[in-house]
């Protein structure tokens, strides 16, 4: 009996195994002939495909043994509460559905607006809870995010340089457009993705001690590409989740003369990015329809160059100067005090100081009870107005992805007052869109399932779900001013099973 559950145990590990190999590396660069214009559909179907034959395999496997071989897989198994919230949510997804007062005039189980409805919906659980029932964690995982970005990041350079790989630019969206890059298409759904990737590439180079030379170079080479890469797109979104999650981290980064070390490495590697980027000086010609490369090396270049060198000199000596102080619970206290306090700093000074325009100006103008539309890229727009659509609703919402039918119902009128009518089919904020489509028990459910991911990280952590759990705080962190989509979420899920599998069953 006990041989016949080692070898389902293993035939379902092997099933995970490939599945995490195909969503982290594979599913983000599967594209169809049409290129950018069906991205999200080719994504969703994709998606669909490859999440219900891993669940339906497993369902196979553990069916298949108890009935013939009379092994029940869960006989033993104690579930978490965070298996628990899991399928919680995915309960409070069907009843909202189905209780929809739009089921019946809209198709809510594909979704309204962006395919997020509640067959995705269902298939990122459902893989979430397969991957925390069936997969041991390896340390191969983590690399596999940095071996994703590189592969995303060459295009999208390709991409830059003039290149068109996989035919994404045709018909009308030029080849030199920088608004859709690499296989994933939407500028915000590439700074989203690369909250995943670029952080674990990020911390697993400054946190893992036993990173051999190749695998330190292929997370190096993930932050410089990315870098690069997220240099020319400048999203607001991943700047605020970057620095957010980079402020929580500092403490113990700066307490530890080897994860400083690196980290100044990492820094100056994020530099030489900008120096690259100068260095090449793309420049379009829309009246040609032709890109030119006008190489230069400027004194910007020099200056950059003498930071990189000047850090990574700093870095080799810090490495021969041992200290570690990251476990002293009162000196990182400290830390987080004077950071907090710097915050406060800040913030009294926003007030007071006027810098008349930018994201600056926007934050002195919040200070003083200016919730202006058109703050936030419009974000400010979106949010009030949804805020105001949770009251309809408040319990349950209308069902998943079903936003756009009741925001473009009721302010049809606002929308076309700002500028030509637009289809806003989220709030441009996964918790204010979730709360409008699955009430507040929704989102209650949902923000429980992700502070008890959190906090059972930290109450287990070791060397490999530290980096893991830097990702997932930078990921929710972006997505107060992001959306889900079936495009980037799937990882997501991802993430929090292999973190989940990497304190709960180690098998490194």
């Amino acid at each position: 009996m006990k041989k016949l559950l080692k070898k389902e145990q293993i035939l379902l590990e092997i099933l995970s195994d490939i599945y995490i190999f195909t969503l982290i590396i594979i599913f983000p660069l599967i594209v169809n002939k049409t290129g950018f214009f069906h991205i999200l559909e080719c994504k969703w179907y994709s998606f669909v495909l490859i999440a219900t034959t891993y669940i339906l395999l497993s369902l196979i496997i553990v069916l298949y043994f108890l009935i013939f071989k009379k092994v029940n897989y869960f006989k033993k198994y104690k579930f978490s509460i965070i298996q628990y919230l899991a399928i919680i949510f995915l309960f409070v997804n069907i009843v909202s559905c189905f209780l929809s007062p739009f089921l019946n005039k809209y198709n809510l189980f594909i979704g309204v607006g962006r395919g997020e409805g509640l067959i995705v919906t269902s298939l990122y659980i459902l893989s979430f809870l397969c991957l925390t029932f069936f997969a041991k964690f390896k340390k191969k995982y983590i690399l596999y995010f940095s071996i994703s970005s590189i592969l995303l990041n060459l295009i999208a350079i390709l991409q830059y340089i003039g290149f068109n790989p996989f035919n994404m630019y045709q018909n009308g969206i030029g080849t030199h457009n920088v608004s859709f890059m690499t296989t994933i298409g939407n500028i915000d759904f590439i700074s989203a993705m690369y909250t995943i990737l670029l952080t674990i590439s990020f911390s697993s180079f400054i946190f893992l001690e036993d990173n051999k030379t190749y695998e330190k170079i292929i997370h190096l080479l993930s932050v410089l590409m990315g870098s690069f890469i997220f240099g020319i797109i400048n999203v607001q979104s991943g700047k605020v989740a970057f620095l957010v999650t980079l402020v929580i981290i500092f403490p113990f980064i700066i307490t530890n003369n080897k994860r400083l070390s690196r980290f100044l490495i990492m820094i100056s590697t994020i530099l030489l990015s900008y120096c690259i980027n100068i260095i090449i000086n793309p420049e379009y010609h829309y009246d040609l329809n032709k890109l030119g490369l006008y190489f230069q090396f400027n004194y910007l270049v020099i200056l950059f160059l003498i930071v990189c060198s000047l850090l990574i000199y700093l870095s080799y000596i810090l490495k021969n100067t041992k200290y570690d102080f990251s476990n002293n619970k009162k000196i990182i206290r400290n830390f987080y005090i004077l950071i907090v306090s710097c915050i406060l700093i800040v913030i009294v000074s926003l007030y007071f100081i006027d810098f008349k325009s930018g994201i600056l100006y926007e934050v002195h103008e919040l200070l003083h009870g200016n919730f202006d539309d058109e703050f936030g890229t419009y974000r400010i727009f979106l949010w009030k107005r949804s805020l105001k659509l949770i009251l309809d609703y408040p319990i349950l919402g209308t069902g998943p992805d079903s936003f756009a039918v009741r925001f473009m119902a009721k302010y049809t009128n606002d929308i076309m007052a700002i500028g030509p009518l637009t289809i806003n089919d989220t709030a441009a904020n996964v918790y204010l869109t979730m709360t409008v489509n699955l009430g507040i028990i929704g989102l209650l459910n949902y923000l429980s399932f992700l502070f008890y991911n959190l906090k059972e990280g930290i109450k287990n952590i070791n060397k490999y779900s530290v980096v893991l759990l830097i990702a997932i705080i930078c990921y929710i962190t972006q997505d107060f001013f992001n959306l889900s989509v079936v495009i980037v979420s799937p990882l997501f899920w991802a993430l929090l099973a292999i973190h989940y599998i990497s304190y709960k069953n180690k098998n490194t």
